[in-house]
Protein backbone atom coordinates (compact mmCIF):
# COMPACT_ATOMS: atom_id res chain seq x y z
CA UNK A 1 0.00 0.00 0.00
CA UNK A 2 1.45 3.38 -0.93
CA UNK A 3 2.10 5.91 1.81
CA UNK A 4 -0.22 8.90 1.78
CA UNK A 5 0.49 12.59 2.10
CA UNK A 6 -0.34 13.94 5.58
CA UNK A 7 -3.15 16.15 4.23
CA UNK A 8 -4.98 13.25 2.62
CA UNK A 9 -4.23 11.06 5.62
CA UNK A 10 -5.90 13.66 7.82
CA UNK A 11 -8.90 13.75 5.50
CA UNK A 12 -9.26 9.98 5.57
CA UNK A 13 -8.78 9.90 9.36
CA UNK A 14 -11.58 12.43 9.76
CA UNK A 15 -13.76 10.33 7.48
CA UNK A 16 -13.08 7.19 9.46
CA UNK A 17 -13.65 8.92 12.81
CA UNK A 18 -16.97 10.45 11.80
CA UNK A 19 -20.15 8.38 12.20
CA UNK A 20 -21.63 7.71 8.75
CA UNK A 21 -24.74 9.86 8.55
CA UNK A 22 -27.62 8.88 6.31
CA UNK A 23 -26.77 9.79 2.76
CA UNK A 24 -22.99 9.83 3.27
CA UNK A 25 -20.49 7.58 1.45
CA UNK A 26 -16.76 7.54 1.94
CA UNK A 27 -14.41 5.57 -0.29
CA UNK A 28 -10.73 5.57 -1.16
CA UNK A 29 -8.66 4.13 -3.98
CA UNK A 30 -6.56 0.99 -3.75
CA UNK A 31 -2.87 0.20 -3.97
CA UNK A 32 -2.94 -0.45 -7.73
CA UNK A 33 -4.22 1.62 -10.63
CA UNK A 34 -7.87 1.27 -11.55
CA UNK A 35 -8.10 1.65 -15.36
CA UNK A 36 -10.32 4.35 -16.83
CA UNK A 37 -11.96 3.40 -20.14
CA UNK A 38 -13.40 6.35 -22.09
CA UNK A 39 -15.50 6.39 -25.23
CA UNK A 40 -16.17 9.53 -27.26
CA UNK A 41 -19.41 9.11 -29.14
CA UNK A 42 -22.44 10.95 -30.59
CA UNK A 43 -26.03 10.07 -31.39
CA UNK A 44 -25.62 11.68 -34.82
CA UNK A 45 -22.79 9.33 -35.85
CA UNK A 46 -23.90 6.18 -37.69
CA UNK A 47 -20.69 4.31 -36.80
CA UNK A 48 -21.23 4.87 -33.06
CA UNK A 49 -24.16 2.55 -32.15
CA UNK A 50 -22.11 -0.69 -32.41
CA UNK A 51 -19.42 0.81 -30.18
CA UNK A 52 -22.07 2.10 -27.76
CA UNK A 53 -23.58 -1.39 -27.49
CA UNK A 54 -20.13 -2.86 -26.83
CA UNK A 55 -19.49 -0.20 -24.17
CA UNK A 56 -22.82 -0.90 -22.46
CA UNK A 57 -22.07 -4.63 -22.41
CA UNK A 58 -18.64 -3.93 -20.93
CA UNK A 59 -20.21 -1.78 -18.21
CA UNK A 60 -22.54 -4.62 -17.23
CA UNK A 61 -19.71 -7.14 -16.90
CA UNK A 62 -17.12 -4.90 -15.25
CA UNK A 63 -17.26 -4.15 -11.53
CA UNK A 64 -16.18 -0.75 -10.09
CA UNK A 65 -13.10 -2.51 -8.68
CA UNK A 66 -12.01 -3.71 -12.15
CA UNK A 67 -12.32 -0.53 -14.21
CA UNK A 68 -14.10 2.81 -14.38
CA UNK A 69 -16.03 3.56 -17.59
CA UNK A 70 -17.20 6.92 -18.94
CA UNK A 71 -19.04 7.76 -22.17
CA UNK A 72 -18.47 11.32 -23.34
CA UNK A 73 -21.01 12.54 -25.93
CA UNK A 74 -19.33 15.19 -28.10
CA UNK A 75 -21.16 18.15 -29.66
CA UNK A 76 -19.48 18.49 -33.06
CA UNK A 77 -22.01 16.12 -34.65
CA UNK A 78 -24.93 18.31 -33.57
CA UNK A 79 -24.79 20.41 -36.74
CA UNK A 80 -25.36 17.38 -38.98
CA UNK A 81 -29.06 16.93 -38.41
CA UNK A 82 -29.45 15.61 -34.87
CA UNK A 83 -28.50 17.50 -31.67
CA UNK A 84 -27.39 14.98 -29.05
CA UNK A 85 -29.06 15.95 -25.77
CA UNK A 86 -26.22 14.38 -23.79
CA UNK A 87 -23.48 16.22 -25.68
CA UNK A 88 -21.45 19.03 -24.17
CA UNK A 89 -18.71 21.16 -25.70
CA UNK A 90 -16.59 20.50 -22.60
CA UNK A 91 -16.47 16.82 -23.58
CA UNK A 92 -15.29 17.71 -27.08
CA UNK A 93 -12.60 19.88 -25.51
CA UNK A 94 -11.51 17.02 -23.28
CA UNK A 95 -11.23 14.74 -26.31
CA UNK A 96 -9.02 17.34 -28.01
CA UNK A 97 -6.86 17.62 -24.89
CA UNK A 98 -6.45 13.84 -24.58
CA UNK A 99 -5.37 13.54 -28.21
CA UNK A 100 -2.98 16.48 -27.92
CA UNK A 101 -1.32 15.09 -24.77
CA UNK A 102 -0.84 11.76 -26.55
CA UNK A 103 0.86 13.66 -29.40
CA UNK A 104 -1.75 12.56 -31.92
CA UNK A 105 -3.64 14.83 -34.30
CA UNK A 106 -7.01 13.30 -35.14
CA UNK A 107 -10.20 13.07 -33.08
CA UNK A 108 -13.04 10.89 -34.30
CA UNK A 109 -16.10 8.97 -33.17
CA UNK A 110 -16.34 6.39 -31.85
CA UNK A 111 -12.96 6.82 -30.16
CA UNK A 112 -11.97 4.65 -27.20
CA UNK A 113 -9.14 5.62 -24.85
CA UNK A 114 -7.30 4.01 -21.95
CA UNK A 115 -4.65 6.24 -20.45
CA UNK A 116 -2.21 7.56 -23.03
CA UNK A 117 -3.54 5.08 -25.62
CA UNK A 118 -6.14 7.19 -27.42
CA UNK A 119 -6.72 4.73 -30.28
CA UNK A 120 -7.85 1.59 -28.48
CA UNK A 121 -9.06 -1.15 -30.84
CA UNK A 122 -12.25 -1.89 -28.94
CA UNK A 123 -13.23 -4.74 -31.28
CA UNK A 124 -10.16 -6.76 -30.18
CA UNK A 125 -11.37 -8.36 -26.93
CA UNK A 126 -8.08 -10.13 -26.20
CA UNK A 127 -5.99 -7.01 -26.66
CA UNK A 128 -8.40 -4.97 -24.54
CA UNK A 129 -8.27 -7.52 -21.74
CA UNK A 130 -4.45 -7.51 -21.81
CA UNK A 131 -4.37 -3.71 -21.68
CA UNK A 132 -6.68 -3.59 -18.66
CA UNK A 133 -4.68 -6.28 -16.86
CA UNK A 134 -1.45 -4.41 -17.51
CA UNK A 135 -2.86 -1.18 -16.12
CA UNK A 136 -4.28 -2.92 -13.03
CA UNK A 137 -0.85 -4.39 -12.27
CA UNK A 138 0.75 -0.94 -11.86
CA UNK A 139 1.25 0.38 -8.31
CA UNK A 140 -0.70 3.60 -7.87
CA UNK A 141 1.32 6.83 -7.71
CA UNK A 142 -1.77 8.75 -6.57
CA UNK A 143 -4.28 8.08 -3.81
CA UNK A 144 -7.85 9.33 -4.22
CA UNK A 145 -10.74 9.76 -1.80
CA UNK A 146 -14.43 10.66 -2.11
CA UNK A 147 -16.80 11.78 0.64
CA UNK A 148 -20.31 11.99 -0.83
CA UNK A 149 -23.74 12.94 0.46
CA UNK A 150 -26.83 13.44 -1.65
CA UNK A 151 -30.07 15.32 -1.23
CA UNK A 152 -33.04 15.82 -3.50
CA UNK A 153 -31.38 18.88 -5.01
CA UNK A 154 -27.71 18.05 -5.38
CA UNK A 155 -24.68 15.91 -4.70
CA UNK A 156 -22.18 17.25 -2.19
CA UNK A 157 -18.74 15.81 -2.85
CA UNK A 158 -15.53 16.05 -0.88
CA UNK A 159 -12.56 15.34 -3.15
CA UNK A 160 -9.11 14.30 -1.92
CA UNK A 161 -5.96 13.41 -3.86
CA UNK A 162 -2.39 12.79 -2.75
CA UNK A 163 0.82 11.70 -4.41
CA UNK A 164 2.43 8.54 -3.11
CA UNK A 165 5.63 9.01 -1.12
CA UNK A 166 8.59 9.54 -3.43
CA UNK A 167 6.50 10.45 -6.46
CA UNK A 168 7.97 13.24 -8.55
CA UNK A 169 6.60 16.67 -9.30
CA UNK A 170 4.93 15.74 -12.59
CA UNK A 171 1.84 17.93 -13.05
CA UNK A 172 -1.38 16.02 -12.56
CA UNK A 173 -4.91 16.76 -13.72
CA UNK A 174 -7.75 15.60 -11.47
CA UNK A 175 -11.35 15.33 -12.72
CA UNK A 176 -14.72 14.34 -11.27
CA UNK A 177 -17.48 12.90 -13.50
CA UNK A 178 -21.11 12.11 -12.77
CA UNK A 179 -22.45 9.36 -15.02
CA UNK A 180 -25.84 7.74 -15.68
CA UNK A 181 -26.87 4.31 -16.99
CA UNK A 182 -30.06 3.20 -18.68
CA UNK A 183 -30.65 6.20 -20.95
CA UNK A 184 -32.40 5.94 -24.30
CA UNK A 185 -33.15 8.22 -27.26
CA UNK A 186 -35.37 7.85 -30.31
CA UNK A 187 -33.47 9.49 -33.17
CA UNK A 188 -35.67 11.51 -35.50
CA UNK A 189 -33.12 13.01 -37.91
CA UNK A 190 -29.56 12.65 -39.14
CA UNK A 191 -27.57 9.51 -39.93
CA UNK A 192 -29.34 7.37 -37.29
CA UNK A 193 -32.88 8.50 -38.13
CA UNK A 194 -35.46 5.97 -36.98
CA UNK A 195 -33.17 4.20 -34.51
CA UNK A 196 -33.64 3.86 -30.77
CA UNK A 197 -30.26 4.19 -29.09
CA UNK A 198 -29.52 2.94 -25.58
CA UNK A 199 -26.69 4.40 -23.52
CA UNK A 200 -24.80 3.58 -20.34
CA UNK A 201 -22.09 5.37 -18.34
CA UNK A 202 -23.14 8.65 -19.99
CA UNK A 203 -21.29 11.60 -18.47
CA UNK A 204 -23.94 14.03 -17.20
CA UNK A 205 -21.56 16.45 -15.46
CA UNK A 206 -17.80 16.99 -15.48
CA UNK A 207 -15.91 19.00 -12.88
CA UNK A 208 -12.27 19.98 -13.36
CA UNK A 209 -9.57 19.75 -14.05
CA UNK A 210 -7.88 20.57 -10.81
CA UNK A 211 -4.19 21.06 -11.63
CA UNK A 212 -2.22 19.28 -8.94
CA UNK A 213 1.34 20.59 -8.77
CA UNK A 214 1.66 20.16 -5.00
CA UNK A 215 1.74 16.93 -3.00
CA UNK A 216 -2.00 16.91 -2.38
CA UNK A 217 -5.31 18.65 -2.91
CA UNK A 218 -8.70 18.69 -1.26
CA UNK A 219 -11.88 20.45 -2.29
CA UNK A 220 -15.64 20.39 -1.84
CA UNK A 221 -17.99 20.66 -4.81
CA UNK A 222 -21.72 20.62 -5.36
CA UNK A 223 -23.26 19.04 -8.46
CA UNK A 224 -26.90 19.83 -9.19
CA UNK A 225 -28.91 16.88 -10.43
CA UNK A 226 -29.25 17.01 -14.23
CA UNK A 227 -32.54 16.50 -16.05
CA UNK A 228 -33.80 12.89 -16.04
CA UNK A 229 -31.49 12.07 -13.13
CA UNK A 230 -32.10 8.71 -11.45
CA UNK A 231 -29.64 8.19 -8.61
CA UNK A 232 -30.26 4.44 -8.61
CA UNK A 233 -28.58 4.30 -12.03
CA UNK A 234 -25.86 6.89 -11.52
CA UNK A 235 -22.36 7.07 -10.13
CA UNK A 236 -19.24 9.15 -9.68
CA UNK A 237 -15.74 8.64 -11.06
CA UNK A 238 -12.81 10.60 -9.65
CA UNK A 239 -9.65 10.23 -11.73
CA UNK A 240 -6.13 11.62 -12.01
CA UNK A 241 -3.99 11.70 -15.12
CA UNK A 242 -0.60 13.00 -16.20
CA UNK A 243 -0.67 16.62 -17.32
CA UNK A 244 2.13 15.80 -19.79
CA UNK A 245 1.01 12.57 -21.47
CA UNK A 246 -2.56 11.90 -20.33
CA UNK A 247 -1.46 8.61 -18.76
CA UNK A 248 -4.03 7.43 -16.21
CA UNK A 249 -2.53 7.61 -12.72
CA UNK A 250 -5.55 6.43 -10.70
CA UNK A 251 -9.34 6.27 -10.75
CA UNK A 252 -12.04 5.73 -8.15
CA UNK A 253 -15.60 4.66 -9.02
CA UNK A 254 -18.62 4.96 -6.72
CA UNK A 255 -22.12 3.82 -7.78
CA UNK A 256 -24.62 6.13 -6.08
CA UNK A 257 -27.04 3.35 -5.23
CA UNK A 258 -24.63 2.75 -2.32
CA UNK A 259 -25.42 6.24 -1.01
CA UNK A 260 -29.00 6.63 0.26
CA UNK A 261 -30.52 10.09 0.09
CA UNK A 262 -30.05 12.18 3.20
CA UNK A 263 -33.19 12.59 5.28
CA UNK A 264 -34.45 16.19 5.46
CA UNK A 265 -34.04 17.92 8.81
Amino acid sequence: MSRRDPMLAALLLAIAATPCAAGACKVESGAHVLPLVEIYTAEGCNECPPADRWFSALSRTTSPTQAALLAFHVDYWDEFGWPDRFADHAYSQRQDLRVTLAKKKVTYTPQVMIGSDVRVKWQDASRLRSTLERVRARPAAVDLALDVSRTDDALHVGVGASRAAGDGAEPLLVWLALYQDGLSSRIEAGENKGAVLDHDRVVRALVGPWRMDAASLSDDVQIRWPSMADAAHMGLVLFAESGRTGEGMQALALPLDACPAQDPD
